[in-house]
């Protein structure tokens, strides 16, 4: 690594920066499968910038802080990449040896720091990437007494995905107490999608793609082809659910079942979601970390993916169901780092099943994005309450039913649904939500109370008897 400089203006640096590699090649695919879900969501798809950051304590020189930047563009490759479209449809990932980012620096002397960041992060959070042009952060430091008291990170999806954060924070720390960044980079077997992609090429990895493949297509077909019965189109809305103490329901109940707490709210989440389909089957893409697969445990890129869930029978007793759930999601989990784009072509060949359901665990994850704080706003004809807050109308989703997701909030968890209204209307959110946190909650010592039983249904496009 080259010692580089920072060259400063008032209300901005340059931070020229370089890394060890370049090159060009296929992109990830992780890359491609983020890459196409934004573009379906264009022109809304900065809602998925990832927003990340925080307070600075004691307190930072800017140029101590330009140094730690720079450090870690050398380290993370994917931050130093960027995503081209060739002719064919597909995604090219172009990886640069050097390049300068701008960095905002805003003084607070007369201003409450948290209220400049707050402003700096909507500010820089509400606008889509450019991805074949623009360096996949926009990096903001917040000052006061001639030291950086906040950073304001805002990351495009196309080079981390959230379970690659706490290798940044850990790098970060390291950085700032001044390790060398080749030898952290160094420890790593894999530093970019790069090199992912390389290791996707070679036989072993092919053929763990193709079992991953004919898993996912086998669950399909076994899926319905309709969740809900009603069609969508009726625009986006979302609910968020605060839970005190449903972290510690969540372990309670895992303990005695000897099951994990992912577990336990996965199954949860199946049960909620059969009934308020009115059905006895679920199905679920569920978002999956992929970072056991060899090599990906230190990688900062986008290389999670979604698996197909598929549970036939969510109306067993609840402890019964988390024991079925662990069965079915054990391989949920092992085949979902495959090519997207393959799937997709050989999709055609079974018949079509519901993919628009998604859940998503986040807990552990130190990010937020545009999508996961509620404004407030009151459900049509209904009123905030009893820790619910709704958001105002939601932007393109990119054809989804519904996203449900699990996210750590203080002293608490938070359940957050975006729902496609004609599909379930507001009422049907808020009794999904709070029907899979009282299962949690009921069966955290045992008990077996009653909970709605959903209809048995069949493979069909109605989703079951009403």
């Amino acid at each position: 690594m080259t010692t580089a400089s920072a060259k400063r203006t008032r209300d901005r640096v340059t931070v020229r920066f370089d890394g060890p590699t370049t090159g060009r090649g296929p992109a990830t695919w992780g890359q491609t499968a983020i890459r196409r879900a934004l573009g379906r969501l264009e022109p809304d798809d900065h809602q998925f910038n990832i927003d990340w950051g925080g307070p600075v304590e004691p307190g930072l020189p800017v140029e101590t802080a330009c140094d730690v930047l720079r450090g870690l563009l050398y380290v993370h490759d994917s931050l130093r990449t960027l995503l081209h479209e060739d002719g064919d449809g597909r995604y090219v990932q172009e990886l640069h040896a050097t390049g300068e980012l701008d960095v905002r620096v805003a003084d607070a002397e007369t201003d409450d720091v948290e209220s400049v960041a707050a402003e700096l992060r909507h500010r820089l959070g509400g606008l889509r990437f450019d991805y074949a042009r623009e360096w996949p952060l926009r990096v903001a430091l917040v000052t006061r007494g001639g030291l950086v008291r906040h950073v304001v990170v805002v990351l495009s999806h196309t080079a981390v995905d959230g379970w690659g954060l706490p290798r940044l924070v850990e790098d970060i720390t390291a950085l700032v107490a001044g390790a060398d960044p080749a030898t952290l980079r160094a420890g790593r077997r894999l530093s970019g999608p790069m090199e992912e992609a390389a290791q996707q090429r070679t036989p072993s990895a092919l053929r763990r793609e193709a079992s991953a493949r004919d898993f996912v297509l086998r669950n399909l077909a076994a899926a319905p082809t309709r969740m809900y019965q009603a069609p969508g189109g009726g625009g986006y809305r979302r609910a968020v659910l605060r839970c005190p103490g449903l972290a510690e329901a969540a372990e309670a109940c895992a303990a005695r079942l000897r099951a994990a707490s992912a577990t336990v709210l996965l199954a949860a989440a199946c049960a909620a979601v059969a009934a308020s389909a009115r059905r006895s089957d679920c199905v679920l893409q569920v978002m999956v970390n992929n970072r056991f697969v060899p090599g990906l445990a230190d990688l900062v890129a986008p290389v999670a993916l979604e698996g197909v869930l598929y549970v036939p029978d969510c109306r067993e007793p609840f402890d019964d169901l988390v024991r079925s759930v662990w069965k079915a999601s054990v391989n949920t989990y092992r085949f979902a780092y495959y090519d997207k784009d393959r799937l997709t072509e050989q999709s055609a060949t079974v018949p079509a099943a519901d993919t628009t359901c998604w859940y998503n665990d986040r807990r552990g994850v130190a990010a937020a994005t545009a999508a996961d704080t509620p404004d407030g706003a009151a459900p049509p004809g209904g009123t905030a309450r009893d820790g619910l807050t709704w958001s105002a109308q939601e932007g393109e989703q990119g054809g989804i039913t519904f996203a449900l997701h699990v996210l750590d909030a203080p002293g608490a968890l938070d359940l957050s649904l975006t729902a496609d209204t004609a599909a379930m209307p507001p009422s049907v959110m808020e009794k999904l939500l709070r029907q899979m946190a009282a299962l949690v909650r009921e069966h955290r010592a045992g008990a077996f109370p009653d909970r709605p039983t959903p209809a048995r249904a069949g493979r069909s496009t109605s989703g079951g008897s009403p």
